[in-house]
């Protein structure tokens, strides 16, 4: 575990990653070492995620971005720490933002192929107000079919978010597999506002040992809200995710 997480921040230093992002993440990933070396219960998990485009719910925060991110559970609670640095358009007219994520929750098993979820999100962004976003979900699998729904409920922007989502993985070898993905969501403000959108994720993880996997990632993903604001969104991701 602590060969794991030297490597890891190994690996964040050689990235061009603002001070607060670090010291997060830095934080996130000694917590998780020291949980492990107390409990082997805990299990923890990083990734490290580049996107070509950060789309969320549907709609485009940045060109390419770099996603770290770490998570940290035992038994049915996670905690966790996800975020968003643009690698370009900071400035006019973009003016892609920074953005640090934490989150937590707790799920448990009402049988072997129904779970449920219920946490919240804190989202903190450079030069924006943050947010605070409890949420409650449910997952079942259907003939191998992963699907879940989510409800969440954003309360300093007084808007309601709702998504369902369904997941295959086709095994294709014995280190590698095809996982499919599908999203359709509606986000909905006490102003009146709203908005539908959806999308769709073709992703290949490749096995590099029994700790770390490689994935290619393809996305599509598209929105009904019109008044300039761009809609489908088709970009690429690389991920390295370890465990310990």
């Amino acid at each position: 575990m602590l060969e794991a997480g030297v490597s890891a921040i190994n690996l964040l230093n050689e990235l061009k990653l603002d001070m607060k992002t670090k010291l997060a993440v830095y934080a996130a990933i000694f917590l998780g070492a020291s949980a492990s070396s107390h409990s082997e219960e805990y299990s923890v998990s990083v990734d490290l995620k580049f996107d070509s485009e950060y789309i969320f719910r549907g709609v485009q925060l940045a060109d390419d971005a770099f996603h770290p991110s770490i998570e940290i559970a035992q038994d049915d609670f996670y905690i966790g720490a996800w975020a968003a640095q643009p690698l370009e358009g900071r400035g006019s007219p973009e003016r892609w933002d920074d953005e640090l994520d934490f989150y937590g929750g707790y799920g448990w098993a009402i049988n072997e192929k129904t779970s449920f979820d219920v946490g919240a999100a804190y989202y903190t962004f450079q030069s924006a107000d943050s947010a605070f976003e409890p949420y409650i979900g449910i997952v079942h699998e259907i003939q191998g079919v992963e699907t879940s729904v989510y409800l969440y409920r954003d309360l300093d922007r007084d808007t309601t978010s709702a998504e369902g989502e369904a997941r295959y993985s086709l095994p294709l070898g014995a280190a590698w597999s095809l996982d499919l993905r599908t999203h359709l969501g509606v986000v909905d403000s006490d102003d009146g506002g709203n908005y539908l959108y959806y999308g769709a994720d073709v992703i290949v993880p490749i096995e590099l040992n029994d700790r770390a996997v490689f994935s290619v990632g393809l996305h599509y993903s598209d929105n009904d809200i019109g008044f300039l604001v761009p809609d489908n969104n088709l970009h690429g991701s690389t991920t390295i995710s370890i465990g310990f």
